[in-house]
């Protein structure tokens, strides 16, 4: 498993080994790149390397397979929390941070920035993954600022966007900037192949060159009929 499923990406994976072996983990980060690229699919590596049982943190190297890594790929890992944007909204609302919503398994959830400051359960640290920074609303940026300002020890934040102009300036001061590009030609069709989107290599081609390196909109191509 490991990292080989994430393509496109060498220079960032580099980053962070880096990083990891020099023991210079930054608290915050602030993924940008277009959309469908892999972002959220590479922030769930990267905690699968913080939190895997079976090779140390400084290796940035998850094994995929032990019970951390299949629960972080599972959304059922104790100490990682997701947030994003909530069915039929188009920003990520104040509770989300502060608590007073259900999650997936209809339980309370009390809020990532309550949840990024507690002991974690099985880790060494918790994390906090934010899809849709895009969206965040005067409300949301100011309670999660707050966390930003003073992040808990041994807890990591990323946020995932598409472009920096569409974030405040109060959050760029305080992330760490991971640019990501779209995807190569050949990484596009080998992922549509590998996820069986598509079985041709044609096609594939085809919809590599229409989509602009970006997985997503195959998808959103694919599931609706747009292509004919």
């Amino acid at each position: 498993m490991s990292w080989q499923d994430v393509l496109g990406h060498d220079a960032q994976i580099d980053r962070f080994r880096r990083n990891l072996a020099n023991g210079r983990l930054a608290s915050t980060f602030l993924f940008v790149g277009p959309t469908g690229i892999g972002k959220h699919l590479f922030a769930l590596k990267l905690t699968q390397a913080l939190f895997c049982q079976v090779n140390p943190e400084v290796a940035c190297d998850p094994c995929g397979t032990c019970p951390s890594c299949q629960q972080v790929m599972s959304d059922t890992h104790p100490d990682l929390h997701t947030v994003g944007l909530l069915p039929n909204k188009n920003e990520l609302v104040v509770a989300q941070f502060t608590g007073g919503i259900e999650n997936s398994s209809n339980q309370e959830f009390k809020g990532a920035c309550y949840e990024i400051n507690l002991k974690p359960v099985a880790a060494k640290r918790k994390v906090v993954i934010v899809d849709d920074a895009d969206n965040l609303n005067e409300d949301s940026t100011g309670k999660l600022l707050k966390t930003l300002e003073e992040p808990p020890a041994n807890a990591v934040i990323i946020l995932i966007g598409t472009s920096l102009s569409q974030q405040k300036d109060t959050i760029l001061s305080r992330c760490q900037i991971i640019p990501f590009s779209p995807l190569a030609v050949e990484d596009m069709q080998q992922i549509l192949i590998q996820q069986e989107l598509v079985d041709d290599p044609e096609e594939a081609l085809e919809l590599t060159m229409i989509s602009n390196g970006s997985v997503g909109l195959v998808q959103q191509l694919l599931d609706q009929d747009l292509l004919e």
